[in-house]
């Protein structure tokens, strides 16, 4: 079994820019929202991510599960938005960004897809949601997950828990995070820890930071800046840290809390986070 995040230490949010595992190697945590955030900032330095030899998700499919939203509500609409999402991602220019990421099976380069259909589907588990939930509990979810819609090596399964329902640290120390455990012992299943977004205090995680596209609110605003986030790193390093990562973290990492804008994804908009190109060495909300 893989080492996984514990995300229970107190840190400054205004610190966690570049916060990887709170606990370890095992997963990859978004920063909450720096005291400030004013909008359009510079780039990092060393703007630039190198393979490591780990895997890719060649053909991204998204599963989410909604962890007993049915049995703890769901006042904000979080599920409705995080599905839209799901379903309109795929094909989009934001998600080209990924094809220029790939993995090497001996000496062939295979690289990242963007097939328009990366929505693999949802599901609302009613099962009793602890109050902070532990990792691994969290780990168990997204296996219950892979077992409800069946093994996918290229699939993501997001673990999405109810209002008043997270792991430690959500909010003050990260905002979502991503790692992985096995199905049926050899079988990687990359999972994402998903907290109810609007819970985060004030602004942190995304809540009204700017002002929102007519498909969405600002109270959710964070739903779809995190998920991008999350899934942009998952896909490109489901197994945190075997595939493309930096001096400063993943994909994601590196353009936290810069240049947040609402992007159109087909006939949809969504309030996104830019993500990094290698290929310019910046961070782009679009590719090719």
């Amino acid at each position: 079994m893989p080492v996984r995040p514990q995300p229970a230490v107190m840190v400054p949010a205004v610190a966690l820019f570049a916060l990887f595992v709170l606990s370890g190697c095992g997963g990859a945590s978004a920063p909450a929202t720096p005291a400030g955030y004013s909008g359009a900032s510079a780039r990092p330095a060393n703007a630039f991510v190198f393979y490591d030899g780990g895997p890719v998700l060649v053909a991204p499919k998204l599963y989410i599960v909604f962890w007993g939203y049915k049995r703890y509500g769901d006042p904000d609409k979080v599920a409705p938005l995080l599905i839209s999402y799901a379903q309109n991602m795929g094909g989009s220019p934001h998600n080209n960004i990924y094809t220029q990421y790939y993995e090497e099976v001996g000496s062939k380069k295979i690289y990242i897809t963007n097939p328009k259909s990366q929505y693999g589907g949802s599901w609302y588990d009613d099962s009793a949601v602890p109050s902070n939930p532990t990792d691994q509990q969290v780990a168990a979810e997204a296996l219950r997950s892979v077992a409800h819609f069946k093994y996918d090596p290229n699939g993501l399964y997001m673990v999405a828990s109810p209002p008043k329902r997270a792991t430690v640290g959500f909010g003050t120390n990260w905002c979502a995070y991503h790692s992985y455990t096995y199905y049926q012992k050899t079988n990687l299943v990359p999972y994402d820890n998903f907290p109810y977004m609007p819970d985060a205090p004030g602004n942190d995680c995304g809540k009204n930071l700017i002002k929102p596209p007519s498909d969405e609110t600002g109270t959710d605003e964070g739903v779809t800046i995190m998920a991008g986030h999350e899934v942009g790193e998952a896909v490109t390093d489901p197994q945190p840290y075997t595939g493309w990562k930096g001096e400063s973290g993943e994909v994601g990492d590196y353009c936290a809390w810069h240049n947040i804008k609402n992007i159109a994804f087909g006939t949809k908009s969504y309030t996104t986070q830019p993500m990094l190109s290698n290929a310019t060495n910046t961070c782009v909300q679009k590719y090719k």
